[in-house]
């Protein structure tokens, strides 16, 4: 009884390992999502970008559609009363020219984005909706955005007090302190956002933040499968070797080949910046490294802006998720070790030697 009372306990221990670490598993990767969504090649100025100017950029991705150009998203971050039919309230506001969903990335409760040409509208978080109207059921509603009239076009989940306020593409009366780069070359680096800046007219910009994120937070969500499945590799050939002697070359063959075809694909989900141009050339990983380094400090040296905080603390929770995962992922190979060495055990003392006996008939001979 004791031992099948043992056994039992062996399984519940195993089954809330494998349920926490599939939880985890899940929830990182949803929160990479997140991640992939905040992120985007962001040039910021500490010397505000004209109205005129940023007219100028977008006829200048328009003249160049053939070439895959960035197309500039302009946005800034300040304060501004917003006054309802029942209170006021000073928040913060994102002023925008562009894409909505590029500038903050959001759910919407109710109502949508605005689009690109809407000039009157504005969408607000839950937060703030609930303060000014006690309600999230306000689209269509008035607001006063200091001295101008807008219409809530949307409420969005958001903990947070925030406005979106939308500008139509050929409206020069705002000036921008930053720009998000959408679409552009697929393996774009750093030279080539701050090429775009100059041909553009915009100038050199002060910081430019790239969009890295999502592959540290990727790494970080793989890294647990990443050992579960080394370590199997590891006991399956650890097998073979021990049961299926005559097996090994072929089988060695066999993951040659696997490990061949599955390479391309491996490739292909791996950032360009992050693949050689040539595999020989040894210099290029501590260059990567060093670009990895300062494109790290230049994240953290910029002014943080609303999105940038959310983004830091999306990258925190990334790696508050995936360090007890890589624990119970470790947890659950050293269980796997233990069984498994009992397990092949007996089948090592069972090997042949001289003719197919034991060593203990060996002995008796």
């Amino acid at each position: 009884m004791s031992a099948g009372r043992a056994k039992i306990q062996k399984l519940i221990v195993d089954a809330l390992l494998w349920c926490a670490l599939c939880v985890l598993l899940i929830v990182g990767f949803l929160n990479q999502g997140n991640i992939r969504r905040l992120s985007s090649v962001s040039l910021r100025y500490n010397t505000p970008i004209s109205g005129q100017a940023a007219y100028a950029a977008r006829q200048y991705s328009i003249t160049r559609s053939d070439g895959s150009p960035y197309w500039p998203v302009f946005w800034n971050e300040h304060r501004a009363s917003l006054t309802s039919e029942f209170k006021t309230a000073s928040t913060d506001c994102i002023s925008f020219s562009g894409d909505a969903s590029t500038v903050w990335p959001a759910v919407y409760i109710i109502g949508a984005a605005p689009g690109v040409t809407d000039s009157i509208g504005c969408v607000v978080s839950e937060a703030l909706a609930w303060r000014l109207w006690g309600s999230f059921d306000v689209v269509g509603m008035p607001v006063k955005v200091d001295e101008s009239e807008r219409v809530i076009r949307g409420v969005f989940k958001g903990e947070d007090e925030l406005a979106l306020l939308p500008y139509r593409d050929e409206d020069t009366s705002q000036s921008w302190s930053a720009v998000d780069l959408v679409g552009g070359p697929a393996d774009a680096v750093r030279a080539d956002a701050e090429n775009f800046a100059q041909a553009a007219g915009l100038g050199k910009p002060d910081y430019i933040i790239m969009n890295g994120s999502p592959s540290v937070a990727g790494a970080l969500a793989a890294l647990p499968l990443l050992i579960l499945s080394c370590y199997g590799l590891a006991m399956i050939i650890v097998f073979i070797r021990k049961r299926f002697r005559e097996a090994r070359k072929p089988v060695f063959y066999i993951c040659l080949i696997l490990i061949a075809v599955a390479l391309p694909a491996a490739l292909r989900a791996l950032p360009a910046w992050l693949i050689p141009t040539r595999w020989s050339d040894f210099s290029f990983w501590s260059s990567l490294a060093d670009q990895a380094l300062s494109g790290m400090k230049e994240f953290l040296r910029a002014t943080p802006q609303l999105r940038d905080v959310e983004l830091r603390v999306l990258l925190i929770k990334q790696a508050g998720l995936m360090l007890p995962a890589v624990c119970i992922g470790l947890a659950i190979c050293f269980r796997w070790h233990i069984r498994v060495g009992q397990w092949l055990a007996p089948a090592a003392e069972q090997t042949t030697h001289c003719g197919g006996l034991t060593p203990a008939a060996e002995q008796t001979t």
